[in-house]
């Protein structure tokens, strides 16, 4: 997509080069102002904490695209954990660069079971849903996600620390099913719109709207109310168990190899991180995000609702 306005108060872009948050360093690049050489001690320690961030090669999904994938060959990629620990071993991507961007990711695709807060705030947009894994750049400008951004990076001067996640959601209805995103970055802009690049997290559905918070026009503008920012509880959501584990795992590595005659791997817009590898539910979530346009909100929202994981492979 290029930019896109959106009625509801967002100017996105989904090709991940907004001109404000375009100088962070790229992750899985290597980082020219980091040591050339570091001590053995050193190197333990980010290599085992790599290790943890990951959960010891369970999540792939979590690192930089050359950490734990060496070819390009699907066929060729890891299978196990065992052998993500292996391709993390043999990589040359810088390691503080690796370390922090596999901790971040890790926060926003996998929360702690119980870590989420109990109400978070709604930025409703019909016209982008995204997917687990999926990366988008937004700039904000309306009254009430300028609030969200506000809560969600600690701008508004509360005392409680900033957590940097909210509820992405097609819609405001109770049971509406979106992601759980995360800010990875900001900018604030001199014309008071703010500069966010998300990072969707695990699928959540809408319990309840908790509260709504009014919102007011900068500098005190008179006028007609504005719309409220809505805060949320969410429930987050997984596939219920397969009739054949081992049979869904086979065919999303099939459906992983046949994506790879197509593209190489490393070249589509998703290539930022490792695909989800281990994980049958979260590869065939990651395959929908590559295959379906960005506008195609009916697909996505059928797919992030559906509860099988054999259905997705299957389309």
């Amino acid at each position: 997509w290029a930019d896109h306005k959106d009625s509801r108060g967002a100017c996105y872009s989904r090709d991940d080069q907004a001109a404000a948050l375009d100088s962070d360093a790229s992750p899985h690049m290597p980082c020219s102002r980091a040591p050339s050489a570091l001590s053995s001690e050193v190197s333990r320690v980010l290599y085992r904490a790599l290790l943890r961030a990951c959960d010891n090669g369970r999540r792939p999904e979590c690192l930089p695209m050359g950490a734990a994938v060496g070819p390009v060959d699907a066929a060729e990629l890891p299978r196990s954990a065992r052998e993500v620990v292996a391709e993390i071993r043999r990589s040359s991507v810088e390691s503080f660069a690796a370390l922090r961007h596999t901790s971040e990711c890790a926060r926003a695709l996998h929360p702690p079971p119980g870590s989420l807060p109990a109400s978070l705030p709604a930025f409703i947009l019909p016209t982008c849903t995204l997917l687990p894994g999926e990366r988008a750049d937004f700039t904000l400008f309306e009254p009430r996600y300028l609030a969200l951004a506000r809560h969600a990076l600690g701008l508004d001067g509360g005392a409680a620390p900033p957590d940097g996640r909210y509820a992405h959601l097609p819609d405001s209805a109770s049971g509406a099913v979106g992601t759980v995103a995360s800010i990875l970055s900001h900018q604030s802009l001199s014309d008071g719109q703010v500069v966010v690049r998300v990072l969707a997290g695990p699928r959540a559905r809408l319990v309840r709207t908790s509260r709504l918070e009014e919102v007011h026009r900068p500098g005190g503008e008179g006028g007609p109310p504005l719309p409220p920012l809505q805060h949320v509880a969410l429930e987050t959501l997984a596939d219920e168990p397969g009739e054949d584990a081992a049979a869904d795992a086979a065919l999303a590595r099939e459906c992983l190899e046949r994506l790879a005659k197509l593209v190489p791997l490393d070249q589509l817009p998703q290539s930022v991180n490792v695909p989800p590898l281990l994980s049958p539910e979260r590869l065939s979530l990651w395959l929908c995000g590559v295959i379906l346009r960005a506008n195609d909100t009916t697909a996505r929202v059928q797919w992030l609702c559906e509860r099988s994981t054999r259905k997705r492979l299957e389309f």
